[in-house]
């Protein structure tokens, strides 16, 4: 656990713009089920709103990922609200996912939280009342002018934490993360091939590396996960992207056991028949993954964009970043926004809270989030990153935002469904099961957590 600042607490009554006992648009009323009993946000809230109570203490608890962001935001924040003081305790990944929920629990839990889209952390932040939507603060920001409907949904919510993506907004990010191809430019330019732009770039790419004696693409599977991510990448030229939205999202009769899924499915275990993941490959690490193409070992990497500052350290430029477009131009991957920030329901710092989560999200944050890594959604046609990786991440980044291509995580679709997407891809690689068997077996996870959940819902009296 890293500490940026520990300091002692102090109250802070709710003022200015908060209309007192009023529910927060969109969520239903004043409910406890929500987690909002007290006030909303009518428009933004000023400094002398943020000032007028005095002495204040906020407190946000983060994933490790964002203490580059975080170190550079505070400063910004408490010039400006010269009053507040901000305490920000970050937590590995893993951590914190195992821990949130009893945090915001507690009697002191902390003002400002990060949470994980999908069912296994969001939703029963959710359900437990423990964060407070937020729509009322997206209207009065105007952040629905900045994202797509469907980006949005994955973090909306009914109240009762039992459906997903629809509803109320519970959480928000400033930037976007995704699966592409990242390629070594010595080795392309050693084969003659242009770096690919579309799906048929792409697999033509990996065939000719492949005839020159090269290992394709370089993967590391230990994790269980990346492997998944490339049958990800492939779906995304085949299922559209409301689909598989629909589908993580539990909307009723939606199915992955479809032709486009076994079609992909199918792609990929060819692709590991033919070698072109090299071997061994689920004793790899993601990370030793990474390592071993920026040593040169595979022509291709696909992995997320976050790897972009690191490689194009590593490799001293000598790296490129696509992805592969859908027949119509427009591109689909494995990807989200960030992990969502939310607002405790239990705060008694709100103005101070929604003015951080501004400042976040604010157009002049956007060069900072850019220089510290990070892929803004704000700030569009005004952000240069340091290196030519990072620009090709951020401009493709925000073509699948306009693309509305961000299909989410399939892990996300059931609290047991990383571990069952992970132990099906390796037995898919391995030979050991079919493509159908492959869909059908994740279609069975969510089958049964979709029955769950609406035994769950109807026991508690909420959305059957």
């Amino acid at each position: 656990m890293n500490k940026l600042r520990w300091t002692g607490a102090a109250g802070l009554a709710l003022t200015g713009l908060l209309v007192s006992g009023c529910g927060v648009p969109g969520a239903g009323g004043t409910t406890a089920s929500s987690g909002v009993t007290g006030p909303r946000i009518t428009q933004p809230v000023t400094v002398q709103e943020v000032a007028k109570p005095g002495p204040t203490t906020l407190r946000v608890l983060a994933d490790s990922g964002e203490d580059a962001t975080l170190k550079a935001l505070v400063p910004m924040y408490e010039k400006k609200y010269p009053n507040v003081k901000v305490e920000v305790v970050t937590k590995g990944f893993d951590d914190l996912m195992k821990t949130v929920v009893n945090s915001m629990s507690g009697t002191d839990a902390p003002d400002l939280v990060q949470g994980n889209q999908g069912y296994g952390t969001d939703g029963p932040l959710v359900k437990a009342g423990l964060i407070r939507p937020l729509d009322d603060v997206m209207r009065a920001y105007g952040w629905e002018n900045t994202f797509t409907d469907g980006a949005l949904k994955q973090y909306r919510w009914t109240p009762d934490g039992a459906v997903f993506g629809s509803g109320s907004l519970y959480g928000i990010s400033p930037a976007t993360e995704y699966v592409g191809v990242f390629y070594n430019t010595d080795k392309l330019a050693k084969l003659g091939i242009k770096p690919p732009t579309t799906y048929a770039e792409f697999t033509d790419a990996l065939a000719r590396a492949e005839a020159a004696g090269q290992q394709p693409i370089m993967l590391g599977n230990s994790e269980k996960y990346p492997a998944s991510q490339v049958i990800g990448l492939v779906q995304a030229q085949n299922v559209p992207s409301r689909d598989i939205r629909s589908w993580i999202s539990g909307v009723p009769g939606a199915t992955i056991a479809d032709q486009g899924t076994e079609a992909a499915a199918r792609t990929v275990q060819d692709w590991a028949k033919r070698g072109w993941f090299g071997n061994g490959y689920d004793g790899i690490s993601s990370d030793d993954a990474v390592a071993k193409f920026s040593h040169g070992q595979g022509v291709f990497l696909v992995a997320g964009s976050w790897n972009a500052p690191a490689l194009q350290q590593s490799m001293n430029g000598h790296v490129g970043f696509t992805l592969p477009a859908r027949p119509d131009g427009t591109r689909a991957t494995v990807g989200s926004l960030g992990l969502g920030w939310h607002i405790s329901s239990k705060t008694q710092h709100l103005p101070a809270a929604v003015a951080f989560l501004d400042m976040l999200m604010s157009d002049r944050f956007a060069q900072t989030l850019a220089d510290v890594g990070r892929t803004p959604v704000t700030g569009q046609g005004t952000v240069k990153a340091d290196s030519k990786v990072v620009d090709q991440v951020n401009g493709i980044g925000l073509k699948l935002l306009a693309d509305d291509g961000q299909n989410f995580y399939l892990d996300w679709a059931s609290t047991t469904m990383l571990d069952t997407i992970g132990s099906r891809t390796q037995d898919l690689l391995a030979g050991r099961t079919s493509p159908r068997g492959f869909a059908e077996g994740l279609q069975n996870n969510w089958l049964a957590f979709q029955q769950q959940q609406r035994q769950d819902a109807a026991a508690a009296g909420g959305t059957p």
